[in-house]
């Protein structure tokens, strides 16, 4: 039975990519392609936004791949992709994220692309660096003292 619901929900999706007006029955549907090149693995979690959180429409997909928002409103979404690679912690800032603008203002949008890439680790020193760069400094300021009381 789950084979079968399955196998009806991607069809679904297929064809609501080929045939254009097909999933806007009841609304006009964002549909496209989530892509990842990382090495990360996880659920992605596509949604829509068009104001604050929550969002307006979500979905979840098993990984890079084919997504589809359907029966949204006619207006301009934030749609985000975000690959949840620890599912207890929840999202965290070192997960995967991409986002693009869309606007339903006139009707269905299909093959979207989501590009998601891997957030850039910020610089931190290390505690060795900083008492390195400290002794140093501390080493040029006696040296200058030194060079001072012998005038």
């Amino acid at each position: 039975m789950r084979k079968h619901l399955l196998v009806g929900a991607m069809a679904a999706v297929v064809l609501a990519l080929l045939v254009p007006g097909i999933a806007s029955a009841l609304g006009p549907s964002i549909s496209g392609d989530v892509q990842y090149t990382g090495s990360h693995t996880g659920k992605i979690w596509v949604r829509a936004f068009s104001g604050p959180p929550p969002p307006d429409k979500a979905t979840q997909i098993p990984g890079p791949g084919l997504f589809i928002l359907a029966d949204l409103d006619f207006e301009v979404y934030h749609v985000c992709a975000h690959m949840d690679v620890n599912p207890q912690d929840g999202p965290q800032a070192e997960d995967p994220l991409g986002c693009i603008s869309v606007d339903l203002t006139h009707g269905e949008v299909g093959r979207v692309v989501i590009v998601m890439q891997d957030p850039k680790p910020e610089f931190v020193p290390e505690p060795g660096s900083l008492l390195l760069l400290g002794s140093g400094l501390m080493g040029l300021a006696g040296y200058a003292g030194l060079r001072l009381r012998k005038r």
